[in-house]
């Protein structure tokens, strides 16, 4: 990891600590997403539910590594702006791109295939997302879930699905708020 993205990272952490607004990753859970995306050799990545970049920078730095790109979406402009301008200081301006708008409907736009999916904005859409995305994953992409744990009852129906899906294997990784690793195998 290049030095302006350790530090911009840390810069993010800074900013978003504290605030009540900010919908990040824990840093173990962030750091476990930039591992799977390198181990993965992923190249095209997707994050719903950016924020203020925190866990893009991790995703989009890995990203780099492997020489991909990565497209992250947020409803709002303003989080969208803020995390734009840490991708920029981080040296990672041409490796992510910030979408913004209704998330089912930029998911619904999108061309595949993608390796890996940081699957971490509002509960209630969380199963929607995946089967939006099913024709548009590469064969076992990863799509990772966050607060599984720390939001059970919210994502309880959104687990049950996936562990039950024929097109992937799904299971929980007691990180951070709790993250479901879904690997898709096909169909």
């Amino acid at each position: 990891m290049n030095n302006a993205l350790k530090l911009t990272i840390g810069q993010c952490r800074k900013f978003i600590d504290g605030r009540d607004d900010a919908l990040a990753l824990p840093p173990e859970s962030a750091s476990f997403a930039h591992a799977l995306v390198l181990s993965r050799g992923a190249k095209r990545c997707l994050e719903i539910g950016t924020s203020y970049g925190y866990s893009g920078l991790w995703i989009g730095g890995a990203a780099q590594v492997n020489g991909g790109k990565l497209v992250t979406i947020d409803k709002d402009q303003r989080k969208s702006d803020i995390a734009g301008a840490y991708f920029a200081d981080a040296g990672l301006g041409n490796v992510v791109e910030c979408m913004t708008g209704r998330a089912t409907d930029i998911v619904r736009a999108l061309e595949g295939p993608f390796d890996f999916v940081l699957n971490d904005a509002d509960k209630e859409n969380l199963t929607t997302y995946v089967e939006m995305l099913r024709g548009k994953l590469a064969p076992h992409a990863v799509i990772l879930t966050d607060n599984i744990t720390s939001h059970a009852a919210e994502a309880a129906p959104f687990v049950e699905h996936m562990r039950n899906h024929p097109a992937f294997f799904s299971t929980l990784v007691p990180v951070g708020s709790g993250m479901e690793l879904s690997v898709y195998l096909g169909g």
